[in-house]
């Protein structure tokens, strides 16, 4: 059972992979899909914060123009954390030794079993 954190923009994306990882058997450290509407807060932040340190694996979901997420996966390289990034993999930090790419988010979990079977 792996710990993980999703971090993305898309809203329906980032439900789809939530779900996709908690039927695989993981964890999903902070569901903020479904505090979305909660609005930021300096609780909501440290929280989050909280969950990526406590993750084994950071997903990111990448896209253009997205802030947090951009965030949440600097705070996990800045932490030394395992990052499966879908979507890109040219940008200049995806070239970090334990950051992994991916090329759609079907491939998330296959990657994931790979790197916890090294």
């Amino acid at each position: 059972m792996t710990k993980i954190y999703v971090a993305g923009k898309g809203l329906d994306r980032a439900r789809i992979v939530i779900d996709m990882l908690k039927q695989a058997g993981h964890v999903v450290t902070y569901d903020w899909v479904a505090e979305i509407g909660s609005g930021p807060s300096k609780e909501k932040a440290v929280a989050e914060l909280e969950c990526v340190r406590l993750a084994d694996v950071l997903v990111y979901l990448w896209e253009t123009d997205q802030e947090s997420a951009r965030y949440e996966a600097g705070m996990a390289m800045g932490l030394g954390k395992t990052i499966v990034v879908s979507g890109r993999s040219d940008a200049f930090f995806f070239q970090l030794p334990h950051v992994h790419c991916v090329d759609s988010d079907e491939r998330i979990i296959d990657k994931i079993h790979e790197i916890n079977n090294q």
